[in-house]
């Protein structure tokens, strides 16, 4: 019971860390959207953190990182647009983003991927491991984590 506690507390404060983190995101989201910083203009509907990490024991540095916006759609991510409409669809959880059919090697390098975010100011977290990095593509809708 204590360490289920101490777990709950825990991921209370990592989630609070992480929102905290992506205040900046928010903030920019009018100057990104080309309006004034007088404005009232409305907060982003999502904001993400996307990350690509090894999964082997070896260096836990990033594979790639970015950043999506969706409502004005932009960040440092390669395709926002079409990112954001599959996160629409799917009200921002992305493991109700439909598989992209097609082919992959069957090399075995794998690969976490990770994202976290708020969407309508409700906190979202995905994290799932695949064998390669054009498995977890495909399996995450094809362009969410594609660089």
């Amino acid at each position: 019971m204590r360490s289920q506690r101490i777990f709950h507390r825990h991921r209370a404060w990592l989630a609070t860390a992480a929102l905290a983190g992506m205040a900046p995101l928010f903030a920019a989201a009018p100057a990104l959207a080309g309006t004034s910083a007088t404005s009232t203009a409305p907060d982003p509907v999502g904001v993400y953190v996307l990350r690509v990490t090894p999964a082997t024991g070896g260096d836990p540095a990033p594979v790639s990182t970015g950043t999506l916006l969706c409502g004005p759609d932009g960040g440092a991510h390669a395709d926002p647009t079409p990112a954001c409409d599959q996160l629409r669809r799917a009200n921002g959880m992305v493991e109700r983003i439909p598989e992209d059919p097609g082919m992959c090697t069957r090399e075995y390098a794998p690969v976490r991927v990770t994202a976290t975010g708020v969407w309508n100011r409700q906190y979202r977290e995905f994290t799932r491991t695949y064998p390669n990095l054009c498995t977890a593509v495909r399996a995450t809708g094809g362009v969410l984590f594609a660089s």
